[in-house]
């Protein structure tokens, strides 16, 4: 039987501690993106919900303004802000802005096809919140909602 010399003793330690250090790194690298891909994921998702508040809160205008006459609509001098579902924890919002004084020439409609007619022009605002909180603001702090979608249009009608 040959002794192994003093100077290869405890060697097979040191490389099996580097080889689990790596393997450490590698998992640690592993689980971040992990991590990273669960909020991606998150995001997408309350971002879709914001989304989707804000068409339901666009649809909403529009039902109510195909239920009001031509002359109310003219005669709406300021912005009326709405709000849906208060109940909700981010509930969706809109607001009608009129546009007064809008004209324009329907060229061909009449024999009066150069006199410009009047139109009521609204526009309509629309914001709908996501449902996720925002904590990465740290403790103590007001949580908010993480998306938020505005959607602009215009709304016209004669």
């Amino acid at each position: 039987m040959n002794p192994l010399p003093s100077s290869q003793r405890g060697a097979i330690l040191i490389v099996t501690l580097v080889m689990l250090l790596l393997l450490t790194l590698l998992a640690l690298g592993s689980m971040r993106g992990t991590t990273l891909e669960e909020r991606m994921a998150g995001n997408l998702r309350d971002e879709s919900q914001a989304f989707q508040a804000a068409e339901m809160a666009q649809r909403a205008a529009e039902v109510q303004l195909k239920s009001i006459s031509v002359a109310q609509l003219q005669g709406m001098t300021a912005t009326q802000t709405v709000t849906l579902n208060p109940t909700d924890l981010q509930p969706a919002t809109y607001s009608l802005i009129p546009l007064p004084g809008v004209r324009f020439v329907a060229a061909g409609e009449s024999i009066d096809s150069t006199e410009p007619s009047k139109v009521s022009v609204l526009r309509i605002t629309s914001r709908g919140q996501g449902a996720a909180q925002d904590a990465a603001q740290g403790v103590g702090a007001t949580p908010t909602t993480s998306s938020t979608v505005n959607i602009s249009t215009l709304y016209i009608r004669r």
